[in-house]
């Protein structure tokens, strides 16, 4: 299973988007082995310009993999977030609590976002930017 970011997904459903990051995100999705947590699917769906897409969005999402947030996610994300801060790094709590549960789920985090490197470099995430992988 892979959880993919909310990065990734952008380049899959925007119509500019990076192709061979959307190729990459369709093969994970064809292949059954895409996840998705409560935080992905609200920045991608709810911003749908319009209720059709929005319900497509939505139903969509509904037939992924779901890993569910829990306690131990935000106690792993607070956790991250002082040791990195500690190193002097910062990033978005939405991306540490996106990162505690790829690591407390056993999955790896598809991406496009900066961020996951650094979280990556210090933490049991095992990410993998799609940009790079991508040569992009």
């Amino acid at each position: 299973m892979i959880l993919v970011d909310s990065s990734a997904w952008i380049e899959f459903y925007r119509p500019t988007g990076d192709p061979a990051v959307a190729e990459a995100v369709a093969e994970l999705v064809a292949s059954d082995r895409a996840a998705v947590n409560g935080i992905i699917q609200v920045e991608i769906v709810s911003f749908a310009p319009d209720r059709k897409t929005f319900l497509e969005l939505l139903d969509d999402f509904r037939a992924l993999h779901w890993i569910a947030l829990g306690r131990e996610d935000f106690d792993l994300a607070c956790e991250q977030g002082s040791l990195l801060r500690g190193k002097g790094i910062t990033v978005p709590a939405t991306d540490l609590i996106i990162a505690a549960s790829a690591i407390r789920n056993s999955a790896s985090l598809f991406h496009t976002d900066s961020h996951y490197d650094l979280i990556a470099d210090h933490t049991p995430l095992l990410a993998t930017n799609l940009s790079k992988r991508m040569g992009n």
